[in-house]
């Protein structure tokens, strides 16, 4: 693809940069492999103990699997209009028997593999009982349980179109997930199974669009978001810590209510004065869900969602609000707010 004396020429759509964004940060990641975990796995084969240490120290750099996850949804896109034809041919020039999608794969196969031989060597350490080497390998599996489910993540955040805001900018990722969804409504309304994602900052509420193929996922389009909380940097926290308080910030944006017809249901409204009425009705999908299921909210009927998947999400939803209601009783009487979180427990 850089060789311009190629006679497979790159079509015009893939100039521009568009060509590297099928690659991502690929080259990057290859060169530090070769020039530097390579070496210092190979240096794991005669310091054992030393391997649990060596994916704790450098995980920060294994964090280019997410980076790539994050990329690999355009990286889809781009590939599955070329695969029959730019790319068939370069492939067949090159001599190789996959496809370049399958070779795209590969980091994200590899970055699972990872966690699979260390539970491995975690279960074979654990019956030496070498303390140190095993709590060194269980910090190590954690990290390589953390990293790959960061990059799942991604990928399904890359996936969302139409959302006008900055991802980067709504916070961490808490959970994601279908939901059986339903807008507030005076009459019954029937629930669709959409794509919701709960960030610090938002709610994001999508539709998957299209099926999953041997190239490409099904897209989540943007329908609706709440959001959860007013940024706390956008807050004048001095102004309230003056005398005479005249109003306090409104940090909450959203409200969290069970819902009154289901107790498998939960209730999400937006307390926005710009977004007057907005709300949604949500519950987990049931256990074997497909595209035609839907639910009627607010009728007897019911989801038979995981109830434990159900309460993660309504557990997650009440930490951040009660997180930026400490945060308001922090403006509002800071000095008793300090003394109350030194108080010795009972």
């Amino acid at each position: 693809m850089r060789d311009p004396n190629t006679d497979i020429p790159l079509p015009d759509d893939l100039k521009g940069g568009k060509d590297k964004m099928v690659f991502g940060n690929i080259e990057a990641m290859y060169e530090w492999h070769r020039d530097c975990f390579l070496k210092s796995l190979e240096h794991c084969l005669e310091r054992p103990e030393e391997l649990g240490p060596l994916f704790k120290r450098y995980e920060r750099k294994l964090h280019m699997y997410v980076v790539y996850c994050q990329n690999k949804p355009v990286s889809e896109y781009i590939v599955s209009e070329y695969i029959d034809t730019y790319f068939e041919e370069l492939r067949q020039k090159l001599g190789h028997r996959l496809q370049l999608c399958d070779l795209l794969i590969k980091p994200v196969q590899r970055i699972t593999k990872y966690q699979l031989l260390l539970r491995e060597a975690l279960r074979l350490t654990q019956r030496t009982q070498r303390q140190s080497e095993i709590e060194g390998l269980t910090a190590a599996a954690h990290v390589m349980h953390v990293i790959p489910k960061a990059a799942n993540d991604m990928m399904d955040v890359g996936r969302l179109q139409g959302f006008d805001g900055k991802i980067t900018a709504q916070g961490k990722l808490l959970l994601h997930g279908p939901l059986m969804v339903a807008e507030l409504s005076p009459l019954p309304s029937r629930g669709r199974e959409w794509q919701v994602f709960l960030f610090e900052q938002n709610i994001i509420f999508s539709e998957a669009v299209g099926k999953k193929t041997q190239f490409t996922n099904p897209a989540y389009i943007y329908k609706a978001h709440i959001q959860c909380k007013k940024k706390q940097s956008n807050v004048n926290v001095s102004r309230y810590w003056l005398t005479g308080i005249i109003r306090l910030p409104q940090v909450n944006k959203m409200i969290l209510e069970d819902s009154p017809d289901d107790p498998e249901k939960f209730v999400i409204r937006s307390t926005d004065p710009r977004k007057p009425g907005l709300g949604f009705v949500c519950g987990c999908c049931p256990a074997s869900t497909d595209e035609s299921i839907t639910s009627s909210v607010g009728g007897s009927g019911s989801t038979s969602g995981n109830p434990l998947r159900r309460q993660e999400w309504v557990d997650t939803i009440t930490s951040i609000l009660q997180t930026q209601r400490d945060f308001l009783k922090a403006i509002q009487s800071p000095i008793a707010y300090q003394k109350e979180l030194t108080k010795d427990p009972l």
